[in-house]
């Protein structure tokens, strides 16, 4: 999993398994829990298109040292390989984010402007784009990657299986990881469709060790999705602006 700091602008994320073991002790390293997070990431990945839903939490950690949680769902529909519509609405900010295997275009509509960019032709180079070139990193888009089991272990040092748990009125798998700077669960629901149904964060080396937690809901994998829902057409009188280059990278929510 890559890790991340929080920024302005956004919403609320490549190691094989063999790199755990050259980065961890045997004894840290869970065959059942590389297994559970396997199939999991392999129904994703099998699947031509699919929609969920997120909502989120997430700290601040004020100048007190006290922490201000912040939230706000997020609504996710992919279509491989080259489609992608992200829509957030939390506390903070709104952000609207198309992908239409040509360009992506980022809308505000709470100020209602938008800037749009040339990608490349893959969800993964975009997302990659968006992250790298413009500085907005998304924790849940680890998801909507061709592979996420290789972008959800990266950098992994440890994982264990915490047992069988109930998470939104499901019985799930709790899986924990840890790696440099952050800790983190997640809960893969046990039965023929693994979809995760919960993530939870641990930014442990941050002042305040700040948590983000996402419980993923209303999967859809037969969503059958128009062409023109990727595509973005500015609402009558929204102004068009350029990509600013942040001087470092931003996290959404």
């Amino acid at each position: 999993m890559q890790s991340y700091t929080r920024g302005e602008l956004g919403i609320a994320v490549i190691a094989v398994a063999a790199a755990w073991f050259g980065g961890a002790a045997a004894a840290d390293f869970d065959t059942d829990a590389d297994r559970i997070l396997r199939e999991a990431s392999e129904y994703l990945q099998a699947a031509g298109e699919f929609t969920f839903r997120a909502e989120i939490a997430y700290d601040e950690v004020i100048s007190t040292g006290e922490k201000i949680q912040y939230g706000g769902t997020v609504d996710v529909a992919v279509r491989r390989p080259d489609r992608l519509r992200v829509r957030m609405d939390g506390d903070e900010r709104r952000m609207h984010l198309f992908y239409d295997g040509s360009t992506i275009t980022v809308y505000n509509p709470n100020k209602d402007f938008y800037a749009v960019t040339e990608a490349p032709d893959r969800i993964d180079t975009a997302v990659d784009l968006i992250f790298d070139k413009f500085g907005i990193t998304v924790p849940i888009a680890d998801l909507v990657y061709a592979d996420p089991y290789a972008v959800l272990t990266a950098n992994v040092e440890s994982v264990s299986v915490i047992g069988l748990h109930g998470c939104s009125g499901r019985r799930c798998h709790h899986l924990a990881f840890t790696q440099e700077g952050v800790d983190w669960q997640i809960w893969i629901e046990d039965g023929p469709q693994p979809v995760p149904r919960k993530l939870v964060i641990n930014y442990k080396n941050q002042p305040g060790s700040p948590q983000y937690e996402a419980r993923f809901t209303d999967w859809d994998f037969r969503p059958l999705i128009a062409d023109g829902y990727f595509r973005f057409h500015p609402p009558d009188g929204a102004d068009q602006i350029e990509f600013a280059l942040p001087a470092a990278a931003e996290t959404a929510p």
